[in-house]
């Protein structure tokens, strides 16, 4: 059974390769995936607060691993599919959007720093990329809703973002902390040293 699989595993790589390579590349739907995803990363790029970098850098990141998985997931069990992809040979990169929710969930991760502000802003983001984003791609023939609907990816969007501001939000304190003690510890050391 396990060689079987491998085998049909292969003969859907190359099968999924070849349409690639032959009707999805330089497609205009191709082209839609790579400038939505580099137009949204550039303004984020642009928009970053500079004092905050690192912090939406993570943010970022954060959201890209969440979204990455849950559309890893949604295809696996065939929920969705997405009809073109910017390269057949990676996951992460197959989805329309790849980019672009992680780039909207670091904006508004760094924009509304306090929950309350940030929970408003994430409901109403994830409003719009379900009732607008999504219709828009689906008319596009970019995305196919197989078992799933717009409410369904509403309700998952809106605990994604949570999930990313609570992961940055922990990770930054435990960082701060961290440096916290590591200056005082060097600043103690260095003390030390000018007393001898």
């Amino acid at each position: 059974m396990p060689n079987e699989i491998e085998e049909l595993k292969i003969k859907e790589n190359r099968m999924e390769l070849d349409w690639w390579l032959h009707h999805d590349f330089i497609s205009f739907q191709w082209w839609i995936i790579v400038i939505a995803n580099v137009l949204f990363f550039v303004l984020l790029l642009i928009y970053m607060d500079r004092k905050r970098t690192l912090s939406t850098a993570l943010a970022f990141m954060t959201g890209f691993m969440i979204v990455g998985t849950s559309d890893q997931i949604g295809k696996f069990f065939d929920l969705w599919r997405y009809p073109h992809q910017l390269v057949p040979y990676t996951e992460n990169f197959n989805a329309v959007d790849f980019f672009v929710v992680p780039c909207i969930f670091a904006y508004i991760f760094q924009k509304f720093t306090t929950w309350k502000s940030f929970l408003i802003a994430d409901l109403v983001t994830s409003l719009v990329i379900s009732f607008v984003g999504e219709p828009v791609f689906v008319s596009l023939g970019m995305y196919d809703m197989v078992r799933w609907s717009y409410w369904k990816s509403f309700l998952l969007l809106v605990p994604i973002a949570i999930l990313v501001k609570g992961f940055v939000d922990l990770a930054q304190g435990n960082m701060l902390h961290f440096d916290i003690d590591r200056e005082l510890a060097i600043n103690f050391n260095h003390r030390k040293k000018k007393i001898r």
